[in-house]
């Protein structure tokens, strides 16, 4: 859990940082990295949230759902990657201006 908390505080720091960089030089390619940490920072909160929740509970598949979570979010970061290159176009930083 630490871990997951320690993730969850470096990935905001870099997705700020990098969409600033981004929208600064005008970089698709730093906005795009921008928007992959953003997924890792969901899946660290997804890691977070669900150990808390299993350490409280006791409940034991809410770890299984974790990491069907996990695999969701994976597999759908992975199928955007394969669709971009087969030349899919990026909307990776249509998300609300910071």
């Amino acid at each position: 859990m630490v871990i997951a908390v320690i993730s969850l505080s470096f990935m905001w720091a870099l997705i700020h940082y990098k969409t600033k960089a981004g929208r600064a030089l005008g970089s698709e390619a730093i906005l795009a990295d921008a928007q992959c940490a953003r997924v890792c920072m969901y899946m660290s909160g997804l890691l977070l949230a669900s150990s808390l929740i299993y350490s409280v509970s006791g409940i034991w598949f809410i770890d299984s759902l974790g990491a069907l979570g996990l695999a969701y979010l994976s597999f759908t970061e992975g199928r955007e990657a394969f669709a971009k290159a087969r030349g899919a176009t990026c909307g990776c930083h249509t998300g609300p201006t910071a």
